[in-house]
């Protein structure tokens, strides 16, 4: 196509481009980013420890202009991104033409033609997806672009917020944060060979900057060799520069718990204005002994669940252990690898707790009874068929196995996660105070006053409902969860102070709650932990959902509460239990910390009293009344069960002869 005709079709394209989007009366709304002097680098530390370097959320890297960026950075980015970036009108009518042939002849979208324009458009504007609506509306916005600024502001903006992967925890935009995470260094003092392997990771960071590839170093030779064949290094800089390995280097501060350093920037977020610029530390509650083995733990468990499935490679976990004292959180894992999935699924994600709700129905009964004798760890419930008149027609619960099991205890309902007589309770309670009361513990997602409420249908967040256990873990004082820790002679952030502890339930239905859920590990769905030398230390709940879509397990003692979610987030079923999925990864974390630090006992408060009762009956256990299967319960003052065994005389004085007889009868010879 001769010069005069491609310039006429561009002017036409340029002026009916404009002239649409201008009667869309968007015609101003695409402006270039104004440079930025950069928002402030935060210095986060885990104990005195740094583990990375983030800016506030929004925040940007300092932003260079176009003649502080080396010149042999701008030649690589040109040469493997847009070589005819300086002739023409924003998009490149051969490139296109190319692009054409190369697709009609693969039928279908498989080659691009963007110009560093196009891209730039796309990087502010749109999203990444590969369709031609969406490439016709890049092209029309590059146009514009092209109209309004010089070639020059328009290579700027590129080069400052082009997408290059992430580092850790952190998403990277621009050459110059590129070359701080990757190489080490200022951009100002990349070599040769290093402008050409970041310029030829743009088209694929993730893959091309993760590692010393044999891809990543083809690419960057090609660019170098390209670099030399156009005049713009010699040949023997072009030789000296493919002789040098790949060597990737990390930036001055290291990177490690990425989902961790998520969830502080979020907290600063939300607590603290952010100074203009400088350079700030910040301090975490984060314990790097705890971290690792959370983080090995959920590589074990994903690995053990996947060997031999379907699900390979699909599978997510994630871990939230807070201190229930002081609410800060001692490790945190978001996810399986945050390189490939950023998305935090400890704090972000919201799934239905399943069974894991149950011990707030108990706890919810256990209060409304506070004043007066009623409902106890030894009530008896029954397990029997049911139905509630519920909104959207009849509803009649079932248990996990199909069956029912006549008169149980509170304590073997809850022990082996018995869904009727969980409902029964709720009902009886109202499903509007059990959502109060978890709501007071820390559950902060909405909770739908439903009869299914019992059955965990709400979604929440693991960080949330591990919070709410940790609140019965502290005695029914609710402290708010944190990442960051106060330390005045630090100096650092100015942070708004977060609430400050309350007591929201009573110490003694805590306890009550409490030591119901140290039978769980003793006996109950929790007795697995056993394998791990768990079960006398611990309490705990696992949680499992209709259609086995999630698997959960939250236990603690009294220094640690520790919540694990397993499942795929794509909410198709993961087939397997809380016990069998969430209690290993658990068991594995909470070992580490029982080595760390031993635990204290759980001690009980003065308003409840230990007595032995009969774990079948709930009857007291005495003289008068024996049982061979005795468990010591818990209750408050005044609300044990009454001896209601042996009542008549004779039955006591048959009992007492027939004590009395043991002594004198022949005792058998060996």
């Amino acid at each position: 196509m001769p010069a005069i005709a491609r310039r006429a079709l561009g002017g036409a394209l340029l002026a009916t481009s404009a002239l649409v989007l201008a009667l869309a009366g968007a015609s101003w709304r695409y402006s270039l980013p104004r440079p930025e002097t950069g928002s402030p680098a935060m210095r986060v530390f885990a104990e005195a420890r740094p583990i990375a370097v983030i800016r506030p959320p929004g925040g940007v890297e300092p932003w260079l202009s176009l003649d502080r960026i080396p010149r042999p950075v701008v030649d690589a980015v040109l040469i493997a991104e847009d070589r005819r970036f300086w002739r023409h009108p924003g998009v490149d009518l051969f490139a296109i033409g190319r692009a054409i042939g190369t697709n009609l002849k693969h039928d279908g979208l498989r080659e691009g033609a963007s110009t560093i324009t196009q891209q730039l458009a796309r990087t502010l504007f749109l999203d990444t997806s590969r369709t031609w609506s969406r490439k016709v509306h890049e092209a029309f916005i590059a146009l514009l672009l092209e109209a309004r600024y010089s070639k020059r502001r328009i290579l700027e903006a590129y080069l400052n917020t082009v997408y290059l992967g992430h580092d850790g925890d952190v998403r990277v935009r621009g050459l110059p944060a590129a070359s701080r995470h990757f190489l080490g260094k200022d951009l100002a003092s990349v070599e040769v060979d290093e402008a050409a392997w970041l310029a030829g990771a743009i088209r694929a960071p993730n893959r091309l900057l993760a590692r010393s590839s044999s891809e990543a170093k083809a690419r960057r030779d090609g660019i170098i060799t390209a670099m030399r064949e156009g005049g713009f290094i010699d040949p023997v800089a072009a030789r000296r520069a493919m002789a040098r390995p790949l060597s990737r280097r990390s930036a001055d501060t290291p990177r490690s718990a990425p989902y961790f350093v998520d969830a502080v920037a979020h907290e600063i977020g939300r607590r603290t204005k952010v100074p203009a610029s400088g350079e700030i530390d910040v301090h975490t509650t984060l314990n790097l002994a705890l971290q690792r083995a959370a983080e090995a733990a959920v590589r074990g468990g994903i690995a053990r669940i996947e060997k031999g499935s379907p699900l390979a490679g699909k599978v997510q976990a994630a871990i939230v252990a807070i201190e229930p004292e002081s609410g800060q959180i001692r490790a945190l894992v978001g996810g399986r690898a945050y390189r490939d999935a950023p998305f935090n699924r400890a704090t972000r994600a919201a799934r239905q707790p399943g069974s894991l709700f149950k011990p707030f129905i108990y706890l919810a009964a256990f209060e409304a009874e506070s004043s007066g004798r009623g409902l106890t760890p030894s009530s008896v419930l029954a397990d029997e068929p049911m139905v509630i008149q519920a909104s959207n027609g009849p509803w009649a619960p079932r248990n996990i196995d199909g069956k029912f099991h006549g008169p149980v205890t509170v304590r073997r309902a809850l022990e082996e996660s018995l869904n009727v007589p969980a409902v029964r309770v709720a009902m009886d309670v109202g499903p509007d105070r059990v959502a109060r009361v978890a709501r007071a513990l820390g559950i902060e997602h909405p909770l739908a006053p439903v009869p299914s409420l019992a059955l965990g249908t709400s979604e929440v967040s693991l960080v949330e409902i591990t919070a709410a256990f940790a609140t019965v873990a502290n005695g029914g004082i609710r402290v708010v969860p944190t990442s960051l820790a106060l330390d005045p002679d630090r100096g650092g952030l100015i942070l708004a102070p977060l609430p400050p502890p309350t007591r929201v339930v009573s110490a003694e239905s805590a306890f009550v709650t409490t030591h119901l859920l140290r039978g769980v590990m003793r006996s109950g769905t929790g007795a697995g932990s056993s394998a791990w030398g768990l079960q006398e230390a611990t309490a705990g709940k696992t949680g499992t959902t209709d259609g086995l879509r999630d698997a959960w397990f939250v236990g603690y003692t009294p220094d640690l509460v520790v919540g694990v979610w397993v499942g795929l987030d794509d909410g198709s079923p993961l087939g397997l239990t809380g016990a069998q999925a969430a209690l290993p990864i658990w068991a594995a974390i909470m070992q580490a910390a029982v080595r760390q630090s031993p635990p204290r006992p759980f001690t009980p408060p003065p308003g409840v009293v230990l007595a032995q009762v009969d774990r079948r009956t709930g009857r007291p256990v005495s003289f008068w009344c024996r049982s061979d299967d005795v468990v010591q319960e818990a209750f408050r003052v005044g609300m044990v069960p009454r001896d209601e065994c042996g009542p008549t005389i004779s039955t006591r004085v048959t009992t007492f002869i027939d004590w009395v007889g043991g002594f004198f009868r022949p005792r058998p010879t060996h």
